[in-house]
């Protein structure tokens, strides 16, 4: 199957999910959509589980996020769209000024760095969905843990080794239950995190954010919204 089937194909199959994914609730449309063949996907991610609001700039809509719902569903936004924003905490802020091209599924991140919040966009181009399997990511943004290894819980075996500061890598993974131990210089930190039991044709999305390595390791089911 070449790329652009591919990239339909999974775009399709995204939308069906976020059609299917009521218990996430009603979101604000930060930003203009459109056509889902061109679109782009954004979302954003507290990165501190603390608090943090997203303002828009022009229309000045609101999204907060918080420990309870850390991660925003992925909204489809024109490709090519030049995006400009804030995220704020009570103590700080940052600006999003971006570009979003077609097919890019991003994320941004809000956290806090050396005590000033900062806005940590990652971007990843997916053409490898199954319907068969579950698809995870990681994302490593911690100088403290590079590179990062991800073992199964209770196992010797690595879901994924060796990531170094600022890059990301994704697989295929059985519809199993899992949990994963944070790895970092050889040495296990924190406790494991649990996921449950993965749902085939489902995205997940594992963060390790800057800061205290044990404190700022977390996982996302994705959820696109329709």
């Amino acid at each position: 199957m070449n790329r652009m089937k591919t990239m339909k194909v999974f775009v399709a199959m995204v939308l069906t999910l976020g059609m299917s994914g009521g218990s996430w609730g009603t979101e604000i449309e930060l930003y203009p959509t459109g056509p889902s063949a061109d679109s782009a996907f954004l979302r954003f991610v507290d990165g501190d589980a603390k608090g943090l609001r997203v303002i828009a700039s022009g229309s000045k809509l609101e999204l907060r996020l918080d420990a309870g719902q850390r991660a925003s569903q992925f909204r489809s936004v024109a490709g090519g769209s030049k995006i400009n924003g804030q995220l704020l905490t009570d103590h700080s802020q940052a600006n999003v000024d971006l570009t979003l091209k077609p097919g890019e599924f991003i994320t941004v991140m809000g956290t806090t760095v050396n005590g000033t919040l900062q806005a940590l966009t990652l971007r990843e181009t997916p053409d490898d969905f199954s319907a068969i399997k579950a698809s995870v990511v990681f994302y490593n943004m911690n100088a403290q843990c590079a590179p990062a290894t991800l073992k199964v819980a209770g196992r010797t075996v690595n879901l994924f080794e060796g990531i170094a500061k600022d890059a990301s890598t994704r697989r295929q993974v059985n519809p199993v239950k899992l949990a994963v131990q944070l790895v970092c210089a050889g040495n296990p930190v924190g406790e494991p995190v649990d996921m449950g039991t993965l749902v085939a044709g489902e995205r997940y999305s594992i963060f390790l954010a800057p800061g205290d390595p044990a404190d700022r390791f977390f996982y996302v089911k994705d959820a696109v919204a329709n």
